[in-house]
């Protein structure tokens, strides 16, 4: 998942607003949202590959969220899945037992990744690098937090702020209107100017094209880009709604897993 969409603390009805869309390889396989694990209840999407998840929920309102940290080659196929780190962090049930979990792992088990999680009342940010074998933390205030494939606030990834905006200006309203706005600014595959992409790297493997095109909300490319789509709404002890496009977002692509959490 390479664009998550956070917006914490601004609407009455639900303390977490969640959007996001994943980006992968479009022959990757994965199975739309089902239960994970049954104490707690997770449920999220399967990657078939690893076994993992990108983003899931708990019945609790615990939700973790995944990017890969963008790298200019290749990542290391030895190491353990980031995906199982997510699944991992949400069997916890809670946001204070994710961050014991992430501060019990070594990053340099895992290719390099962001997170970001919540329980409708605190929302964090952890990062893995390997340069350390320490997660670390920040902790995130009320507003509308965007998380690419680097840090929140990277300068790598304008359209971050893009989507920042977006949402932020969208007034406080029920679902039934705004999950439809979220839907739309997850649905946008306008390409920036290319001045305003910021350069590679002379050791990158992709050239400017696609990396304009990477700049999309979402994404598309021949082989790479935005392939499902995720609106959730948490609130302490209570998920709201839990809503999942199998394909790229459109306004009408998603279905309703909410049940699953309920059941």
């Amino acid at each position: 998942m390479c664009t998550i969409i956070v917006r914490h603390r601004i609407d009455d009805w639900c303390s977490t607003l969640i959007a996001s869309n994943r980006d992968e390889f479009y022959d990757r396989e994965a199975t739309p949202p089902l239960v994970l694990s049954s104490t707690p209840r997770v449920v999220g999407g399967r990657d078939e590959s690893k076994g993992g998840t990108w983003f899931g929920v708990t019945r609790g309102g615990l939700f973790v969220g995944l990017t890969n940290q963008r790298i200019y080659g290749f990542p290391d196929s030895s190491l353990r899945s980031r995906g199982e780190l997510v699944l991992g962090a949400l069997q916890t049930g809670s946001r204070e037992g994710v961050r014991d979990f992430l501060e019990g792992v070594d990053a340099r088990s895992y290719n390099e990744f962001n997170l970001i999680y919540g329980d409708g009342d605190s929302l964090e940010a952890a990062y893995g690098r390997q340069s350390s074998p320490d997660v670390e933390f920040a902790e995130l205030s009320r507003g509308v937090h965007v998380l690419c494939n680097d840090r929140l606030g990277s300068p790598e990834f304008p359209k971050a702020e893009v989507a920042r905006e977006r949402v932020l200006s969208i007034s406080p309203q029920p679902w039934e209107s705004i999950a439809p706005a979220l839907a739309e600014v997850l649905s946008d595959d306008s390409l920036p100017d290319p001045a305003d992409v910021p350069p590679l790297p002379e050791n990158a493997f992709f050239d400017e094209d696609l990396a304009r095109r990477l700049q999309a909300i979402k994404v598309r490319t021949p082989i790479y880009g935005t392939v499902s789509a995720t609106l959730a709404a948490v609130s302490p002890g209570q998920v709201h709604h839990y809503h999942f496009s199998e394909t790229p977002p459109t306004a009408d692509s998603f279905s309703d897993y909410t049940s699953l959490i309920e059941a």
